[in-house]
């Protein structure tokens, strides 16, 4: 077995709850039935990578301060952020154990 040291984490691991847009029934309606709104709360995990006063960005995966897998946000459909884990303070070596791998080397 080969220790392996987690990588540094520059970005917090942040849980997302939005409301996203959702597809409508088609076809006519009267003016006078009633059209039910039901909300479509989607549950994101990922790196907040960055966060403007109209977005955030977050992503799937992160090394060395990179970033893959993104997705784009809307403020306006954000109902709660919740980090899960904050970015590593040295932003450098992370300060977290080491975990056995396993597999040949």
């Amino acid at each position: 077995m080969k220790n392996l040291k987690r990588p540094s984490q520059k970005y917090p691991l942040v849980e997302v709850w939005w409301d996203d847009a959702k597809e409508m029934p088609s076809g006519w309606i009267e003016a006078k039935e009633e059209i039910e709104i039901i909300p479509c709360i989607v549950l994101s995990i990922g790196f907040l990578v960055k966060e403007t006063d109209e977005y955030i960005i977050i992503a799937i995966d992160t090394h060395d301060g990179g970033h893959n897998g993104r997705s784009q946000i809307p403020k306006g459909m954000v109902k709660k952020i919740k980090t899960l884990r904050k970015e590593d303070k040295d932003n450098g070596t992370s300060t977290s154990p080491t975990v056995a791998a396993t597999g040949s080397s």
